[in-house]
């Protein structure tokens, strides 16, 4: 039995080719569908409106009151965020006094109207954002566009 010498060089060779073959299919994977969320007529200031995105995960789209950065639809005011804390994956609830999202299990606090932001809590991350997109009187999901959706491996489905 004869046996072939592998080079550095062709160790490095064969390595870089077996990294791109896994780096260009999941860079080639699509954005997550754009999904029709709400009517703008559906959505009330301070009030969340439930959705799932980017598959079956929880999501809200609120109508903050007021234009933010970033923010969609006529008055620039509309924002989505996945609903699951970032610590664990708890559902977070809107709370309408202080216009945050706050997580029942350890208490992180998420603000909406800087991007979704982490201000306290055992979390180090911020909600991960929905893009939207307003097309005539209807919302859509149009991807997401900071973070990863909590217990997903992409946002991608």
């Amino acid at each position: 039995m004869q046996q072939t010498k592998l080079t550095r060089r062709h160790f490095m060779l064969a390595g870089g080719t077996a990294v791109g073959a896994l780096v260009v299919p999941a860079a080639a994977q699509a954005a997550p569908a754009k999904k029709a969320v709400a009517r703008i007529a559906e959505v009330q200031p301070g009030k969340p409106f439930a959705f799932n995105y980017p598959g079956d995960e929880p999501a809200y789209l609120v109508d903050l009151g007021r234009a933010v950065p970033d923010g969609a639809g006529p008055k620039r005011s509309l924002v989505a965020y996945s609903a699951l804390c970032q610590h664990m994956g708890c559902p977070v609830n809107y709370d309408a006094g202080t216009g945050h999202f706050v997580c029942p299990c350890h208490a992180s606090v998420f603000d909406p109207a800087k991007g979704g932001d982490a201000l306290e809590g055992p979390t180090t991350r911020g909600l991960p954002r929905i893009a939207l997109r307003v097309d005539g009187d209807k919302v859509y999901a149009v991807g997401i566009e900071h973070g990863l959706a909590y217990g997903r491996a992409c946002n991608h489905d």
